[in-house]
C-alpha cells in the first residue's frame, strides 16, 4: 500500500512539474495588451514576434516546475529500481 501511494505521489508530482514547464519560459516584462508581467512564450511571439526571443527567461512557474520534478523523479526512479524484485526478474 505504501509503495502505491509513493507511485501516485511521484507520478502526480512529475505531471504537475511537466505542466508547469509549459508556462515557465517567456518574457518577464510588461505586455501593455495583457496588463500583467509574466507573458508566456506563445503570447509573446504572437504579439511581439521573433524580436522577443532574446529576452526569454524563466517566469514565476519555473521554480514550482523544477521543485516538482526534483521531488517526483527520484521517487519514481527509486521505486522502479526495485520493482523487478517483485516480478521475479522479468
Amino acid at each position: 500500500m505504501f509503495r502505491t501511494v509513493l507511485w501516485l505521489l511521484g507520478g502526480l508530482s512529475c505531471a504537475i512539474g511537466v505542466l508547469c514547464l509549459l508556462f515557465s519560459f517567456g518574457t518577464p516584462y510588461a505586455n501593455p495588451e495583457l496588463k500583467h508581467w509574466d507573458t508566456d512564450m506563445a503570447t509573446t511571439l504572437s504579439s511581439v514576434g521573433w524580436d522577443a526571443v532574446g529576452d526569454v527567461g524563466a517566469l514565476s512557474p519555473a521554480p514550482v516546475a523544477f521543485l516538482c520534478l526534483a521531488l517526483g523523479l527520484p521517487i519514481l526512479v527509486g521505486l522502479n529500481a526495485t520493482a523487478w524484485k517483485k516480478t521475479g526478474g522479468y
